[in-house]
């Protein structure tokens, strides 16, 4: 199977950003498979920590890093980045799933949502995020879910787990 057989999104891609994926498989020593820019959240309700880069699929791994991100124009601070970078073992993956972030917040409560009518007009004008939820296991136990929003071609992602 070829590198483009095995990940269609390398095709027609720019050379700079099909040379970044060959050098990402080298450094991983492993052939990528589907890739995404996405959100990775340390928690969906309250948006403690969120970093903004890419997640991408190989055969043994589920990767997500971020990158360092130009000063905004009036708020040039000290560069305080520090690289994140994630992986994960597809082998202690134990599900992965499409969640709506209103299904999130009714897990996290005890009570069922206010279903006001403000609330349903506000929701027509609100989209309800869909967050890629990873749950994973160290040591034969559940050690932590992971949540991904901005994925593109979500569907795609839960096929990818499934092949």
């Amino acid at each position: 199977m070829t590198q483009h057989e095995r990940c269609p999104q390398l095709q027609n891609l720019p050379p700079n950003v099909q040379q970044f994926w060959e050098e990402k498989q080298q450094e991983c020593g492993e052939q990528v498979m589907l890739f995404s820019y996405a959100v990775w959240l340390e928690s969906p309700i309250t948006s403690v920590r969120e970093k903004s880069g890419i997640l991408y699929l190989m055969e043994r791994n589920l990767w997500f890093e971020d990158f360092p991100k130009p000063p905004f124009f009036l708020f040039n601070r000290a560069d305080t980045y520090k690289k994140t970078r994630l992986q994960i073992p597809r082998t202690t993956i134990l599900s992965v799933e499409l969640v709506k972030k209103s299904g999130l917040e009714i897990r996290s409560q005890r009570e069922k949502p206010r279903t006001g009518v403000i609330q349903k007009f506000c929701s027509l004008f609100t989209p309800d995020p869909v967050y890629l939820r990873v749950m994973c296991e160290v040591e034969g136990k559940e050690s932590g879910i992971y949540y991904f929003r901005e994925v593109n071609e979500s569907d795609a992602w839960i096929q990818a787990f499934k092949d």
